[in-house]
């Protein structure tokens, strides 16, 4: 099995602090190429929503931005289950691929949960679908879900969409056949490579909060809610957009006229500064278990962190 030790960088952060333009800058000054950590992106069809880089016109066989080739953005269907196990599978052979083409990887991403066991090379034993418990637990709603898996494993309920049935069902699903869901969470210090190097962008909250408003507006005048009406028109059912969360949760409900224009604005833009937050919260703690995280407010600032880094770049 390919291990990620070698040199890497992880740019990781909360939703709208500047995490791909960074990635971008980084990938053309050392010869990198990206490989994305957004449980979202993966989806062909999801792309204002989800904040995907635009994708240049050419070479049309793989996924080019700013002339920086991306991985792992646009590899499924929206109706397609593409979970963490399917993430570290693809995101080691990406890794083995760009190194043997004598490039940097670089993870780019705000899905901390994968990132965490890709870096920390974690296992996870596969746990088949099991048709009969998803039947029963369907029933449920996510509040109730969320309550069980609290129940059975407080650490994954800590990290996960309280709101996503189909994640809440999964996870659900793991403990019932292992116990707890497997994450690379313990009291022991990390087994992150040293050639590993975490950058973290924290913009003053203030601004932070800002950005969120000002690119809310942008998505929403670019064609978000036409988005998600092409994708329901695809034959995607509404749990499923539903259970996409944020921009494709509250589009949803406001075109089955379950909320008004007004109230999808102020509930969407509240939920993501709750996710953002919750982003930030989840790298303090899996900080706080010995990783080393480089924290920065600037992009700019990622400069002088990798100056004195050189030798593994």
């Amino acid at each position: 099995m390919p291990h990620t030790h070698e040199r890497l960088i992880a740019i990781v952060g909360p939703t709208a602090s500047g995490k791909s333009d960074l990635a971008i800058a980084l990938a053309r000054k050392y010869d990198g190429e990206i490989i994305s950590a957004d449980s979202r992106q993966v989806y062909r069809g999801m792309d204002i929503g989800t904040g995907k880089v635009p994708r240049d016109p050419l070479p049309a066989n793989f996924f080019y931005s700013e002339g920086i080739r991306h991985h792992l953005i646009d590899i499924a269907d929206p109706d397609k289950e593409y979970n963490i196990s399917h993430f570290l599978r693809d995101a080691r052979a990406s890794i083995g691929d760009i190194r043997s083409r004598g490039k940097l990887p670089i993870i780019c991403g705000g899905t901390h949960f994968w990132i965490q066991a890709l870096l920390e090379d974690t296992d996870l034993p596969a746990v088949p679908p099991d048709p009969t418990l998803r039947q029963q637990l369907a029933a449920r709603t996510p509040e109730e879900l969320f309550l069980m898996l609290e129940a059975q494993d407080p650490k994954r309920a800590g990290s996960i969409d309280r709101h996503n049935t189909i994640r809440l069902i999964r996870a659900l699903e793991i403990c019932a056949a292992l116990g707890t869901v497997p994450v690379p969470i313990s009291n022991q210090q990390s087994t992150i490579s040293e050639d590993s190097i975490i950058i973290a962008l924290s913009p003053p909250r203030a601004i932070l909060r800002e950005r969120i408003e000002k690119r809310l507006e942008s998505r929403l005048g670019e064609g978000m809610i036409e988005e998600v009406a092409r994708l329901r028109k695809s034959g995607q059912s509404w749990e499923r957009l539903e259970a996409f969360g944020l921009e494709y949760r509250y589009i949803a409900l406001l075109l089955q006229a379950k909320i008004t224009e007004t109230e999808m604005q102020e509930e969407l833009s509240h939920a993501i500064w709750h996710y953002a937050k919750r982003q930030l919260s989840w790298l303090r703690r899996w900080e706080r278990q010995g990783v080393a995280i480089r924290w920065i407010s600037d992009p700019q600032e990622a400069e002088q962190i990798l100056m004195h880094t050189s030798d593994i770049l």
